[in-house]
């Protein structure tokens, strides 16, 4: 931008030392307003009234508007450099699993040159499976038909070629494991849990390599502490409570592929007394009622075994679960103790797994910490 004045030598200062200064900047710069308002600035200026100038006061106020805007320009050029470095080290994060056991959701296969990354699925109980690939805009290109299939992983074996037989474009694939045990197909929630061997990049984006399997580090569900060859646990340092032992008197209960996670649901009395145990989803839905009568319960320590099936006698949905023992005097309380052996991610939250029950527990529900 050239901007000029006339017979003013104020005026001509000003739009000097802008010049100056400005040599180099970019379009974006300008773009944010430093360049309009200058230049009106020094048409005010130019063309005010003679009779009337402009007030001093009003003109060291643009002065200082003109600095703010400066302040301004210069504090979004260092936003988008905290941006930029924020989002390199979140990427360089990803090596940092090495060595871990984690676990993760997986739903895509990557091609390059025909080859094809494998897929992952694990089945809870034997069912009839469906594969379903799609492209990038949600097209499906690949059916699959795996039959029936005992519980347990499996890996999911494509050729890289679409319905009609044809080889499909490099790229990544999305895929969705369809599974009919008797009930209907439902969709079966495909993860891979194991040690990361290493870091491959495809498109500029990291990813773990666990079991020969492309792990987005987003996908994680849930990273464990295990011991390296000299016998010594790494730490996790998302987490500080690995290896402590905690208390809650709010165990949450997870439920994966049709198996409920640890052993009983506990729960603590004074005396034997008649209780109802209410177990809810996380949208705070009742899902099944066990009563238990006076004689079935004793003073001190209580456990009751869930099989994961609701009131109606079906298997409840995959997810978490709490409890609550109902008494003729109240509630009773529901307390765990235990060591944290590993972080489970869930619906963007993180839990801490006890090490003996498998249960769950929020760090905002912890009670103590040994």
């Amino acid at each position: 931008m050239s901007v000029t004045s006339t017979g003013n030598s104020s005026l001509d200062n000003i739009t000097s030392s802008y010049q100056s200064t400005a040599l180099g900047k970019t379009d974006k710069e300008d773009a944010l307003g430093r360049d309009v308002f200058l230049k009106m600035l020094v048409a005010q200026l130019q063309n005010q009234d003679p009779l009337n100038p402009m007030d001093g006061t009003d003109f060291s106020a643009q002065l200082a508007q003109f600095s703010q805007l400066e302040q301004l320009i210069t504090l979004n050029d260092s936003m988008e450099s905290l941006a930029k470095s924020f989002t390199e080290k979140s990427e360089g994060d990803a090596v940092g699993y090495i060595g871990k056991q984690v676990t993760g959701n997986v739903d895509i296969m990557n091609v390059d040159q025909g080859t094809v990354s494998g897929g992952f699925y694990n089945l809870g109980q034997a069912a009839d499976v469906m594969i379903t690939i799609t492209d990038a805009d949600g097209k499906t290109v690949k059916t699959l038909y795996a039959g029936q299939q005992n519980s347990g992983s499996h890996l999911i074996s494509w050729d890289g070629t679409d319905n009609g037989g044809n080889a499909v474009e490099d790229g990544s694939y999305k895929y969705s494991v369809l599974a009919n045990s008797g009930f209907g197909y439902a969709q079966v929630p495909s993860t891979v849990t194991g040690k990361v061997d290493g870091v491959t990049y495809n498109n500029g984006n990291p990813y773990l390599v666990v079991q020969g399997i492309l792990l987005d580090p987003k996908s994680l569900t849930a990273v464990v502490n295990i011991e390296d060859n000299n016998g010594s646990g790494s730490t996790e340092s998302a987490l500080s409570y690995l290896g402590k032992t905690i208390s809650s008197n709010s165990p949450i209960v997870l439920v994966e592929e049709g198996v409920v996670s640890g052993k009983e649901l506990g729960f603590k009395l004074d005396t034997p007394e008649n209780v109802t145990l209410n177990i809810y989803d996380s949208f705070d839905e009742l899902v099944r009622t066990i009563t238990l009568s006076a004689d079935d319960t004793v003073g001190g320590e209580n456990a009751v075994q869930w099989d994961g099936l609701s009131d109606s006698g079906y298997k409840v949905s995959d997810g978490m679960y709490y409890y609550t023992a109902k008494t003729q005097t109240g509630f009773a309380k529901t307390p765990v103790s235990e060591s944290v052996s590993g972080i489970k991610y869930l619906n963007g939250s993180q839990y801490l797994v006890l090490n003996d029950s498998g249960r769950l527990v929020a760090m905002s529900a912890i009670t103590g910490i040994n």
